[in-house]
């Protein structure tokens, strides 16, 4: 989607091929699960066979992303099920005022409110993805984001496992570092800008990686106006604070 605006406002965001509505979860929401279940479920349910290997994605070249991610979910493996419940936490986050279920016969995801029933399936998946990346801002080439990409590498070891047929008990996170990149840009902004956490907290992921993107390119102006009165030469340019950061 590209409505930045609807983004930045919090609001929640129509998603029309399934008739819903996906509520943009607050920080505070978020930690509820904390950050890495967090993070795993958003890349598990950000699916995309291109990041396998080649030889999978020859063997998989019949399957669809959703039908892969129901697959995976299908497995009794210790890392399936594990992104699985993960996907399942983001997805409350996402759809607070549903029930959910996995319907594995029909290979959908299930959302109930009020006796009527709702679907995720291979038909809205990639529209829903859609949805997923821009809230999320899972598409932002952020150095935390990328040295922490469990959600790639889930897709590529679960596929493998299923592939041969193994089920050999692995811990996903067993050589990964703490995630705490909401935790830091939060904590940064606070002293940074002379904020209250409490109020931080109410940002969406969105509008927090806006604020800190735009507070990171105002600082650097900042402090290469300091250096330019004070007489310092040869300083490289630094990008206006005030540009579009959502081209």
């Amino acid at each position: 989607m590209n409505n930045d605006l609807l983004l930045l406002s919090g609001n929640d965001i129509a998603f029309t091929e399934a008739q819903l509505t996906v509520h943009q979860p607050i920080i505070k929401e978020i930690a509820y699960i904390g950050e890495e279940t967090f993070f795993m479920g958003c890349e598990f349910l950000n699916f995309s066979k291109d990041n396998l290997s080649k030889e999978d994605k020859v063997n998989l070249r019949n399957k669809t992303n959703f039908e892969i991610l129901m697959s995976i979910m299908k497995s009794k493996n210790v890392i399936a099920q594990q992104n699985k419940n993960c996907a399942l936490l983001v997805l409350m986050l996402l759809f607070p005022e549903y029930s959910l279920s996995l319907d594995m016969f029909m290979e959908q995801i299930v959302l109930k409110k009020d006796g009527k029933e709702y679907f995720i399936n291979n038909k809205n998946y990639e529209a829903f993805k859609s949805i997923l990346i821009s809230v999320f801002c899972l598409d932002k080439n952020k150095d935390d984001v990328s040295s922490y990409n469990p959600g790639n590498d889930a897709a590529r070891k679960i596929a493998e496992k299923l592939k041969k047929g193994r089920a050999k008990v692995a811990s996903l996170k067993g050589d990964s570092q703490k995630i705490s990149i909401l935790e830091r840009y939060i904590s940064i902004l606070a002293v940074g800008e002379n904020k209250d956490i409490n109020s931080l907290m109410q940002y969406t992921v969105y509008q927090l990686f806006d604020e800190f993107q735009r507070f990171e390119l105002k600082q650097s102006h900042d402090i290469y106006l300091k250096a330019k009165l004070a007489g310092a030469k040869d300083l490289d340019e630094v990008e206006n604070w005030m540009k579009n950061i959502h081209p």
